[in-house]
């Protein structure tokens, strides 16, 4: 078997992963994606938000505005629905675009269905991402820019100041575009948190990832009337359902919770990154990007291949991203240590596989 064939397309995808090494759903440990592992506790749900046409409630949007500090948003049923519509709606010019060459995928494969012309920057390290661009936007501000902050999965943050640089030198018509999916744990970075974004950016929010829960399927999008009434006619009616608007409400209002995630996703992370740290020095592998919700290694393809598929061979899932078919990204998310003051079971069962390897 080609295992380079065998890749999923995106993380968290146990069902296939279970049909392909014939391991139950229930016994994998998910490691494939960027999720807190310890997910806001979920509320009772009243009865009438699932009877009810899910409307957005008033204490809903104002829950968001406060966590977000902004009230120029459209909610949406995850940041993915945004990324899909967004090139039809920002670009009828057909102006080229800007992107990592190493980042989340679905937004160059999205721009290249509508038509748009793609050019990329390197984004492994913060200087040469910055030069490159500085450089392609010298020589044509007559282009789209889109910027993963902080990068998935090369976890690359770039300062709000250098962000609003580019906004400035755009020409008119064209759009600076920033993901801010995993950004919740360094809120500092976000340009959400000053004042108002200048016309021409979009920034984009997840909610499942800090949270931990991605199957509510939330997101935010945020930028100027004009632009968000035309998303907002392409997504159409009833876009966030009605429990997911009742668990967001009191997600957003629970700021206790919220700071002891913060504390304990570095807790986690930090333990997770000292599990796998003997392996990796085995491996000879040195480069690691670490994020909080993720660490990704730097190895050659086919190592990562290998040790991704040897791993799901004991029912632990990660992801492998290519960067230039000789050379990839093994993507490890963070684990959760402790369960009820125990340690887990999935961190001892980890701790076990990756120890024997």
């Amino acid at each position: 078997m080609d295992l380079t064939d065998q890749l999923p397309l995106h993380g968290g995808d146990i069902i296939a992963a279970s049909k392909r090494y014939d391991i139950p759903e229930d016994k994998w440990i998910d490691l494939s994606t960027g999720m807190n592992p310890e997910p806001y506790p979920m509320p009772e749900i009243p009865l009438e938000a699932f009877q009810h046409l899910p409307y957005l409630q008033d204490a809903f949007i104002q829950a968001a505005a406060a966590y977000y500090c902004s009230e120029q948003c459209i909610p949406i049923a995850g940041s993915q629905a945004a990324i899909q519509q967004l090139p039809g709606v920002l670009n009828p010019e057909k102006l080229p675009i800007l992107l990592p060459q190493i980042g989340y995928k679905e937004h160059e494969n999205y721009w290249a269905q509508h038509g748009a012309s793609l050019s990329f920057y390197p984004s492994l390290e913060n200087t040469p991402m910055v030069d490159t661009i500085n450089a392609s936007l010298q020589q044509n501000n007559q282009q789209h820019l889109l910027v993963i902050n902080p990068n998935n999965p090369t976890a690359v943050l770039i300062n709000k100041s250098q962000l609003l640089t580019w906004a400035e030198t755009l020409a008119e018509g064209a759009y600076l575009i920033v993901d801010e999916a995993f950004i919740d744990l360094t809120p500092e970075y976000s340009l959400l948190s000053d004042a108002d974004l200048p016309a021409n950016i979009i920034v984009l929010r997840s909610f499942g990832k800090f949270f931990g829960l991605a199957g509510l399927r939330l997101g935010f999008v945020f930028g100027h009337d004009d632009v968000l009434g035309k998303l907002q006619s392409k997504i159409g009616l009833w876009q966030v359902n009605g429990p997911a608007q009742f668990i967001a409400t009191k997600a957003f209002k629970d700021k206790k919770w919220q700071a002891a995630a913060r504390l304990r996703i570095i807790e986690n992370a930090t333990q997770t990154q000292e599990l796998f740290l003997p392996l990796m020095r085995s491996l000879n592998v040195v480069t690691t990007y670490a994020n909080g919700l993720f660490e990704s290694y730097y190895m050659k393809y086919t190592q990562a291949v290998e040790l991704a598929d040897t791993l799901a061979t004991k029912g632990i899932l990660t992801r492998v991203v290519d960067i230039d078919g000789a050379h990839a990204l093994l993507r490890i998310g963070t684990l959760s240590m402790l369960d009820g003051g125990d340690v887990s079971a999935d961190f001892l069962r980890v701790q076990e596989v990756v120890g024997g390897l």
